[in-house]
């Protein structure tokens, strides 16, 4: 059945591709965010902030969602530290926000709220992590996450809403900041490649730490599969299933732009080694089948690519 469906954050990295999964599916993707999504027709998107109810009301009002996909949010971990009462109001109040707008005026909306793997915390754990597990966050971000993810699933509880809450470890793809450390690899390989680095180096953090990795675009093609069918009052891991050194991350892009440069570590960059614990995605594929498709090289490849594309 075709929805209509709200994804606010739409402008975003994730949003620009869950567009495209919506879209592919048979839905119409409604967009929301606080600046214009290029993508997406001026009739079919508002803009506005999540911080602001009206902002939402008016949205909910105006497109009449069938389904909603909440992703808009701070996503970068340190600006927990640095900024945590704006990180606190964008992940948690701004996710309040989203659900009182649509329980109001749109009760019947089937919603799906990312927030994020960081609510199990970054301590190893001797089995993969299930999502009734305990949710230890270490950090300022995981526990604003970790508050809205709560929050959701109180609502289905309070007011039978259908809200699920989806657990996304890492994910990675075309399009995404520079901020992120694959992308700055890839982003830093292409200057090299160039000569458009006077000094012949690559800027790395921790090359030890490992992490989970998965293609933003199967992870939103797990979000679509969700609202389309994930069950009311329910969470999701989200994961790969592989847990990969940052160092292989920065060989295989190597590899592919066919250069080997001089690793320098930057103290600003560079964090203990950690490997936070694995998730179990059992669940997430009995209730609606979904798995990773998209070999990490592949997604590597892509990202390399895509900024290559971007510089001709």
């Amino acid at each position: 059945m075709s929805m209509r469906v709200l994804i606010t954050g739409s402008a975003g990295f994730v949003g620009r591709h869950l567009i495209d999964e919506c879209r592919s599916a048979g839905h119409r993707p409604l967009g929301f965010d606080t600046q214009p999504t290029p993508a997406l027709p001026e009739i079919d998107q508002l803009i506005g902030s999540i911080t602001e109810p009206y902002d939402l009301s008016r949205a909910i009002e105006r497109l009449r969602p069938d389904a909603c996909i909440h992703l808009a949010g701070i996503a970068f971990v340190p600006r927990g530290w640095t900024d945590p009462q704006l990180v606190m109001n964008v992940n948690l109040n701004g996710t309040l926000n989203v659900l009182e707008a649509i329980r109001v005026q749109a009760p019947e909306t089937r919603i799906l709220v990312v927030t994020s793997a960081e609510v199990y915390g970054r301590e190893e754990r001797p089995k993969p992590v299930r999502e009734e597990d305990g949710l230890t966050p270490s950090n300022l971000y995981g526990i604003s996450k970790m508050a809205a993810d709560l929050g959701t699933l109180l609502y289905h509880r309070q007011y039978e809403m259908h809200v699920m809450t989806a657990r996304p470890q890492n994910h990675i793809g075309p399009g995404q900041s520079r901020l992120f450390v694959v992308t700055s690899f890839a982003e830093q390989l292409i200057a090299l490649k160039n000569a458009a680095s006077p000094d012949g180096s690559l800027k790395t953090g921790n090359l030890d730490s490992e992490r989970d990795f998965t293609d933003v675009r199967d992870v939103v093609r797990a979000y679509r599969l969700l609202v389309e069918d994930g069950k009311a009052g329910q969470t999701y891991n989200i994961a790969s299933g592989r847990m990969v050194p940052i160092r292989h991350m920065l060989e295989q892009l190597c590899q592919h732009a066919d250069i080997t440069p001089n690793i320098e570590t930057d103290p600003k960059l560079y964090r203990p080694t950690d490997r936070p614990p694995k998730l179990c995605i059992e669940k997430i594929t009995q209730d609606v089948g979904w798995t990773p498709a998209i070999p990490l090289d592949q997604t590597l490849r892509d990202i390399y690519d895509d900024l290559l594309h971007q510089r001709t």
